[in-house]
Parts: C-alpha cells; structure tokens; sequence
C-alpha cells in the first residue's frame, strides 16, 4: 500500500528546477474559501507580507507590492465582477430612455452579493514564488484558518479548490506531452493523495479528459508537434474545468493559434501547468499547501523517471487490450518502485 505523505514534511524539489532560460522556476496559486470579507481578506495579506492596496471594484482587489509579489483578491464569480466594474444599470437606462440612479447599481451589486457569498468563494491569488519560498505562502494559510475561513468541506455546496501553476520546465512540446502523460498515469493516485471532496467529484469544475483523447495521448505512436498537439487538445471538448488545465500553458505557447479554435473562452497565457484537482481544506489544522505541492512532484518525479515511466505506459496499454486479465499487482509494483525512491 502506499504510504501518505506527511502533512508537515518540508517543500520537495522536481527534477527539473530551473526554466528553459536557466532561471530558477517558480510555483504560483490560487486558494478558494469563504467565511471572509474581501476587507478582512486584504488586510490578513497586508499584515503577513505588507504592501499597499490597489481596489478595482468591491468584489475585486489587489495588494502590490508586497515582499512576495503582487496578490489579487477576489468574489469568484464573474457576472458580479462584471457588473461591479461596468455603469451596466446607468447604461441600461439610457439605451431605453428612463434616468436610473446608479446608487441602484451598488444597492443591486450588494444584493447579489449577499445571495452569492454562501455558495461563491473569494479567490487569494498569489504571485509566483521560486520552490525554496513556498513555505512563505504557509503564513497567510495560517492567518486565513485563525480566521476560521471555510473550505471545502465545510458545507455540502463548497466545491472550492487550491489550483497550483508550477512553471513549465521548457518549451518542448515533446516534454510538456511527457508530463502530462505522468499526469494522465498518476491520474487515480492523485485523487486519493488529495483525497477529493465528492462534491469536487460530481461538479463539472475537475470533468476527466475523454477516455478516447487519453488513449490517443498514451499511444507511444503519438509524437506531435506543437500545432497539432494544440489541435487535438482543443478539439476534444476544450473547457478550463479538468483537473490539469492545459489553455494556459498551450496559449502562452501560440495564443494565435489558441484564439482562433476558441474564440470565447477566458484564457490568461502563462507558461504554467494549471493545476486545479485538489481541495481547498484551509479550514484543517493539518492541511497545508506544501502538502498538495508535494504531491504534484510526483508527476514531474514521473515524467523525468526515463524506463519507469515508460514501464508504466505499457502497462496502462496492456490493461487497454485486456480488461479482464490480472494487471494490478505489476502496476502497483511500479508503483512502489516509484514512491520508495
């Protein structure tokens, strides 16, 4: 059986530490919870990394400048970031001939608001950090649960997660394939690692990529280049919602090429793999980003094992043409022989 990792182990370090550039990689996230006002959120932030406030809106707000980097604060919901930022209502009234006040704007931003914030998280967005500084998030986790913060399972309807946006280790698309297949592989021991929130499971924010995209994807037939790699992810049900979001990464790489199969989608390119599978338990003593961290290096442990690796991908075919015969004990043997290094 394998062994859980020890929620107060220090960071783990991938193979691959520096970026195509040479440089130090860094690891960003963003953490969902509720409990809080967006005031109460902005002055924890302040009080463990200082900084200075920068408001977009109510429901939208920055802190710069801190020892860190630059934080983002906000009410995860995209129609009331709309209209906080927009004269929607004042506009409304013009096109249609009536004077509105555009104090009902923030009387109806408030109402909605109010109505959201049992089932709508805040959002904590932190600047990317190199792994040796991924301790430091730790502070503002421990400020968040002193608040007593809400995470994911504090209700029934809180499918709030923790996304983690480790820096691509390099442009190569051979190697970003790599990766994840290690994913696509460790896929089912991600998920008791993490150990999912069943209201995670059920809601379409962590949907599994289609069976048949896998196996075309784990085919060692597979070779594709950068344009073709982009095709076939896009055109098999393309949606920010799986638990290893690629659109980031992809567009960072040719946001051209991106934006004319996905017109409508909101997509930010950076050179990150956007991590989104595990929960959001701020509200667990135990429970610490550095845990969930360690986890996705096994992914990267994976994809830079060279014979594992491959051993693995065979096995995982060998189950493909034959369902019904006896493959556990080898692909736990694997497993073993990975997680014992």
């Amino acid at each position: 059986m394998l062994q859980k990792k020890n929620p107060a182990e220090t960071v783990r370090f991938p193979p691959r530490p520096c970026n195509a550039d040479g440089e130090a990689r860094k690891m960003g996230l963003e953490i969902e919870f509720s409990g809080l006002t967006i005031d109460r959120i902005v002055s924890l932030v302040r009080l463990c990394y200082g900084g200075d406030v920068v408001s977009e809106s109510d429901y939208r707000k920055h802190v710069k400048g801190t020892r860190l980097g630059d934080f983002t604060i906000e009410l995860d919901w995209t129609l009331l970031q709309k209209l906080a930022r927009t004269d929607y209502l004042e506009n409304f009234g013009k096109e249609i001939g009536i004077p509105i006040d555009s104090r009902w704007q923030k009387r109806v931003e408030k109402v909605l608001a109010s109505t959201a914030e049992p089932f709508v998280p805040y959002e904590v967005s932190f600047p990317p950090v190199t792994f040796d500084k991924i301790g430091e998030l730790e502070e503002l986790r421990k400020a968040i649960f002193r608040m007593r913060g809400k995470g994911t399972s504090a209700s029934p309807f809180n499918a709030f997660g923790l996304h983690l946006n480790p820096e691509t280790p390099s442009r190569d698309i051979s190697l970003i394939l790599r990766y994840f297949q290690a994913f696509l592989l460790l896929y089912e021991w991600l998920r008791l690692s993490h150990e999912i929130n069943m209201m995670r499971e059920i809601t379409p924010f962590i949907d599994p990529f289609p069976e048949r995209y896998i196996d075309k994807v784990m085919d060692p037939s597979y070779a594709p280049g950068m344009e073709t790699f982009i095709d076939d992810y896009i055109i098999n049900k393309p949606t920010r919602n799986r638990p290893l979001d690629l659109l980031p990464l992809l567009s960072w790489l040719d946001e051209q090429r991106v934006r004319s199969l996905l017109h409508n989608e909101l997509i930010r390119p950076r050179p990150t793999f956007h991590y989104r599978l595990p929960n959001s338990s701020i509200d667990d003593p135990s429970w610490t980003f550095t845990k969930e961290w360690n986890v996705w290096v096994e992914v990267e442990r994976l994809a830079e094992s060279g014979d594992k690796m491959t051993g693995m991908q065979d096995l995982y075919l060998k189950r493909k043409r034959h369902p019904i015969k006896t493959w556990t004990e080898d692909w736990i043997r694997e497993m073993r022989l990975l997680f014992t290094e």
